[in-house]
């Protein structure tokens, strides 16, 4: 934090000096433009307003010797952290190697591209408009498809459809895709200390980092959950299939009952997720009692532990939610 005086300055003016270090990292200049916006607790917050077509975003990346994996690692800080356009520069010759590192990790990200490419160059123009994509409208993406992973891995099990199995897999890349651009999001709000595009005040951006991860983990579950089916076998009766059924659906209600709370503003919806914190951990006892001990019943294990973890992200979810409306 730093302190600053006002100054009066002409008959009715008052003016503070900006932080050099702020007015850098932002690349402003004398003359240009910024937004001031009175929070209702009465605390001024500033940005930057949009650049325009001639004030992009610029930044360079050298990978003269760096591994694919660390050059993967550096481009995704560099889209995490925001560009408009990504010089990759090598000061020799880019490796076949290193060129499919940087291919593979566009192909993981939304809206980045290779705009022109040369023996020891690759530029990446960044065409994403975040505005067409505001936080909970990425966030309500996410949730589309886990819905769609959850329901789909969880019936794959059940009908050991290896086939279904394999789509819930190939469908976690989007939801990576979706999280990585709601990770940039929320870090730009936090730079420029905004919580406007979220509809929240600035200290509660960072509970939509949470929602994204608990969302972007559930998926991990979803595809956990269809590699079980696609590679393992498993042997279980049809009243102990019945209880796993019937302790799916009560988890997913609750997952549905937490973001509901959550896109809504609902805190009563909030409070049900919770709530159901007893009732879960009794179904998780009783369901273990009936397949401890009995042989092919590992896959089992591993299914109902990933529906106890949906639970515990949808209560994350919940918790988010009764922070933000706080």
């Amino acid at each position: 934090m730093e302190i600053r005086k006002i100054q009066f300055t002409g008959r009715s003016t008052y003016i503070i000096s900006l932080p050099k270090k702020w007015v850098e990292e932002r690349m402003l200049k004398a003359g240009d433009r910024l937004l001031i916006e009175t929070s209702d607790s009465g605390n001024l917050t500033m940005r930057a307003e949009a650049r325009g077509d001639d004030d992009i975003l610029i930044k360079s990346l050298e990978v003269t010797n760096l591994l694919p994996k660390e050059i993967e690692r550096r481009v995704i800080s560099c889209y995490l952290d925001g560009f408009d356009e990504l010089k990759i520069i090598s000061k020799v010759r880019i490796l076949p190697e290193q060129r499919e590192a940087i291919l593979n990790i566009l192909r993981r990200v939304l809206g980045a591209e290779i705009l022109a490419e040369t023996s020891n160059e690759v530029v990446v123009n960044d065409f994403l408009d975040m505005k067409d994509l505001p936080p909970k409208k990425v966030l309500r993406r996410m949730y589309v498809i886990v819905e769609f992973m959850l329901k789909n891995s969880v019936q794959a099990f059940f009908s050991r459809d290896k086939i279904l199995a394999n789509d819930v897999i190939n469908r976690d890349e989007e939801v990576d895709k979706f999280y990585l651009l709601a990770t940039r999001e929320i870090i730009e709000g936090v730079k420029r200390k905004s919580g406007v595009e979220f509809d929240v005040p600035p200290e509660k951006v960072i509970h939509f980092l949470s929602i994204a991860k608990s969302l972007e983990r559930i998926a991990d579950h979803c595809v956990k959950i269809s590699v079980i089916v696609k590679e393992e076998e498993w042997n279980i009766s049809g009243e102990l299939e019945k209880e796993l059924e019937a302790f799916y659906i009560l988890v997913f209600e609750k997952l549905e009952l937490a973001l509901k709370s959550f896109f809504k503003g609902d805190k009563k919806l909030a409070d049900m997720t919770l709530n159901a914190k007893d009732e879960i951990h009794s179904n998780v006892s009783r369901i273990l009692m009936k397949i401890e001990g009995k042989p092919g019943t590992l896959s089992v294990f591993t299914i109902l532990d990933s529906f106890q973890r949906v639970y515990a992200y949808s209560t994350d979810i919940a918790e988010c939610t009764l922070d933000i409306m706080t």
